[in-house]
């Protein structure tokens, strides 16, 4: 959780600095994409769970 929102505050600092550079939109958003693929692993994850245990 302490990873996707430093991850999170990065990238909203660089979208919030008009004068950063290719390189630095570059790195917010690959920390951003691999936070997100992690979030969507572990939705499908537990979906996949709740699906097989019959309902809650």
């Amino acid at each position: 959780m302490d990873s996707g929102e430093q991850v999170l505050a990065g990238a909203r600092a660089v979208l919030g600095d008009l004068k950063a550079g290719e390189r630095a939109v570059r790195f917010a958003l690959t920390g951003a994409t691999e936070s997100l693929d992690d979030v969507l692993r572990v939705a499908v994850s537990r979906g996949e769970r709740i699906g097989a245990g019959g309902g809650r």
